[in-house]
């Protein structure tokens, strides 16, 4: 009976032993690569913050740190800086997360907290703040494919120095969607009860949804990990595919059509504009601003016009050089970027 147990015991021994061995050299190559994966994403990343990485002349991680172990590899900086000298924005956000997991590659989700402060170089400054952002994106070989973003809270307040005026944006949520599309860059929003307010602090115009779904010709590149090309807004090409405001009450106004924007800064297109419900933005516009009551009124009547009699139809928003015109109606400027 010794014996027998003797060898029960040995036979339990020669069981446990390689496996508790299997174990140890398992969880010690899955640290070594752990460690090695998050070498290879730091050296990736101070590569592109370096000095010679066109992403570096744009955005600065600041107190850079890759950690996570053991079932994720994290990013984190305390600051986001920005300094676009190409287009006139510099500026800065605050503190980054982000996380992928180990065992799903290639999906990252991050967080961001603000504010974000960005000022031009024509005097235009913008402050915006939110309750929480969070983003899920998923990355191939080249780059990034997509990217979903959802903002609670969104609040924006854009300063003009030239003019003085303050425009104060509040939305209670908002969804960004980027993907890549072959060369081209594809992006897409939607904010939900967006209201303006001016300088007094009042709000003239009743909150809206705002849909925007906009194609960025030859954009891609922006999207890659090595050797990102920044956009260049002089020069830029791309395709308003929808851009849907809607104020209630039936008042609903849809854009699409191609935009460019010249080496001068200038915006030029041809956009197709469905607009429903004319008597009713007609009333709302002059219930806001009594000044253009005059203005609101011929150009009602030239869209129920243009619409056969109709409150609602289609017409031309005509962009040259950043002179716009509705069908037949003068509406102003826009100013060079």
């Amino acid at each position: 009976m010794a014996t027998s147990s003797s060898m029960v015991t040995r036979r339990k021994r020669s069981i446990v032993f390689p496996a508790v061995l299997s174990v140890i050299i398992l969880l010690a190559v899955y640290t070594a690569g752990w460690f090695a994966a998050a070498n290879y994403a730091t050296t990736k990343l101070e590569r592109a913050f370096d000095g010679s990485s066109p992403l570096a002349s744009v955005l600065t991680c600041a107190n850079m740190h890759v950690g996570g172990f053991p079932l994720r590899i994290s990013l984190k900086c305390s600051k986001i800086t920005v300094n676009d000298r190409k287009n006139g924005i510099t500026g800065s956000v605050g503190a980054f997360r982000s996380a992928a997991k180990i065992f799903k590659p290639g999906t990252i989700n991050w967080q961001l907290n603000g504010p974000a402060i960005m000022q031009t170089s024509t005097g235009i400054a913008t402050s915006v703040q939110w309750d929480r952002l969070d983003t899920s994106m998923s990355v191939g070989i080249v780059g990034l494919e997509n990217q979903a973003t959802v903002i609670k809270a969104l609040r924006t307040n854009i300063s003009n120095a030239v003019t003085g005026t303050t425009l104060t944006i509040n939305a209670s949520e908002g969804q960004l969607n980027i993907q890549r599309d072959s060369d081209d860059l594809l992006t897409s929003s939607r904010f939900t009860d967006v209201n303006f307010q001016q300088n007094d602090g009042t709000s003239k115009v009743p909150p809206m949804t705002a849909d925007l779904d906009l194609k960025l010709i030859g954009q891609a590149d922006a999207l890659n990990i090595e050797n990102p090309k920044p956009i260049d807004l002089k020069g830029l090409n791309g395709e308003l595919r929808a851009l849907q405001l809607d104020v209630g009450e039936g008042r609903t106004i849809t854009a699409s059509g191609p935009l460019a924007i010249d080496q001068d800064g200038y915006l030029s297109g041809t956009l197709k504009l469905q607009i429903n419900k004319v008597e009713g933005w007609r009333d709302m516009v002059i219930s806001a601003y009594p000044e253009t009551t005059d203005i609101a009124k011929l150009a009602a009547k030239g869209l129920k016009m243009a619409f056969f009699g109709q409150n609602h139809g289609q017409v031309t928003l005509q962009i040259t050089h950043g002179t716009v015109v509705l069908g037949f109606i003068p509406l102003g400027n826009i100013p060079p970027i």
